[in-house]
This record gives C-alpha cells, sequence and structure tokens, in this order.
C-alpha cells in the first residue's frame, strides 16, 4: 500500500543501468491488518484508533524503489550519483 509520487531516475551500481526506477510493492500485510482492526473496531472501539494508526503509517511510508533490470534494491538516485562521481 505504499506509493509514491514520483519515480525517481536512478543509477544501479549492481548492473550499471541509469533510467528511471521500478516500485516495488510491499505486500498486503498492513492491509490485511488495517482490515481485522476495523472489524474489530465495531465490537471494541479503541481498535478504530488503532486503524487510523495504521492507516497513517501506510500512506506515509515510501514506496521501495528497485532497478528494473536487475531488482538490486539499493539503486542510487541519479542526481546524487552525478554530483558525486568522482574523475
Amino acid at each position: 500500500m505504499a506509493f509514491a509520487l514520483n519515480v525517481k531516475k536512478i543509477h544501479c551500481n549492481n548492473c550499471g543501468y541509469e533510467g528511471k526506477a521500478k516500485l516495488q510493492s510491499k505486500g498486503a500485510g498492513g492491509a490485511f491488518g488495517l482490515i481485522i482492526l476495523l472489524i474489530v473496531g465495531f465490537f471494541f472501539w479503541p481498535a478504530f484508533i488503532a486503524a487510523f494508526g495504521v492507516l497513517v503509517f501506510l500512506v506515509v511510508r515510501p514506496a521501495d524503489q528497485v532497478c528494473p533490470k536487475c531488482k538490486f534494491a539499493n539503486p542510487i538516485p541519479l542526481a546524487h550519483y552525478k554530483n558525486n562521481v568522482v574523475s
């Protein structure tokens, strides 16, 4: 359920790819927990407060951006790479 407002341009140290990153999902575990808290919240009202906290957490956390060629999990943002290249 994480999202990104824009897809970053990256440099991959693993394969040398430069271009737009691919967004990788974090799974449905948080969404499943949110649904369970909402169901429990109908019987026990403090669960609604916890559900709101889980919802905020799911929306605020950033999406993982990976290399689309080799699926490397820690690419460098291209602007940062271009500024710090040592010749």
